[in-house]
């Protein structure tokens, strides 16, 4: 009996320590995204690079991974993967990429849509790109 709340305990503690406490991302469709968000990302769409939309009224915010922009002979980029954590007063934001030659290949994600739920207020937002700090292409938000 000892054992089990000595377990239960530690479970609540770390739990109750954890700094990502309320924080989730989850990949969305441009269809699901409000009207002023999505007519944001429209107003970027010609532009590669990672776009940020601070939903204010909702205490969350949006991601668009743009690479869908590729000239003729150059190589395209695609995102293979996302991930969003709190830091102490920073909330990360890191994505990766890869290159290839043959654009035709419809299965890479070019265009992504990220919801994030923040669930605290951050002092600062960093983008990391393939474990490099970034700069977003373009910030914009509601009140």
């Amino acid at each position: 009996m000892k054992k089990a709340l000595f377990i239960l305990f530690g479970f609540v503690l770390l739990t109750g320590c954890s700094t990502n406490s309320g924080l989730s991302y989850a990949e969305v469709s441009q269809e699901e995204l409000k009207k002023d968000t999505q007519s944001f990302f429209r107003g970027v769409k010609e532009e590669n690079g990672v776009h940020l939309y601070f939903d204010k009224r909702n205490e969350s915010m949006f991601v668009y991974l743009n690479e869908s922009n590729v000239d003729q002979g150059e190589e395209a980029t695609y995102v293979t993967g996302f991930d969003v954590k709190g830091v102490k007063e920073s909330l990360q934001v890191s994505y990766e990429s890869d290159a290839i030659a043959d654009s035709s290949n419809l299965s890479l994600d070019h265009e992504l849509f990220y919801k994030i739920e923040v669930g605290k207020e951050y002092e600062e937002t960093l983008l990391f790109h393939n474990g490099k700090e970034s700069n977003f292409g373009t910030i914009s938000g509601n009140n």
